[in-house]
């Protein structure tokens, strides 16, 4: 099951890696929506069985994990206001 649910994370990561930066800087803005429409869609998509269910929450996990390191790599926006990570994204523009 954590293979699988590590499958699952995987592809939400080629997704992910397939925004552009804005895209990728909403995403990390708003971690907790993300952690609870990842985990909704992957239970919905996995429903019907306990390993099924299982695999959506570990793949929700390695999401959640994804999703804080990715705000701590590539920074995010509060408050209308670039907080840069080890990564600047600002200088790229």
């Amino acid at each position: 099951m954590i293979e699988m649910g590590l499958i699952v994370a995987i592809g939400l990561g080629v997704l992910y890696a397939r925004l552009g930066w804005r895209a990728r800087l909403w995403v990390n803005s708003h971690p907790l929506f993300m952690d609870i429409a990842v985990f909704i869609f992957l239970n919905v998509l996995h429903w019907g069985t306990f390993s099924g269910l299982m695999v959506a929450a570990v793949g929700a996990l390695f999401c959640s994990l994804t999703i804080s390191l990715t705000r701590k790599l590539w920074g995010y926006i509060e408050n209308k206001t670039y907080v840069p990570g080890w990564i600047n994204l600002k200088e790229r523009t």
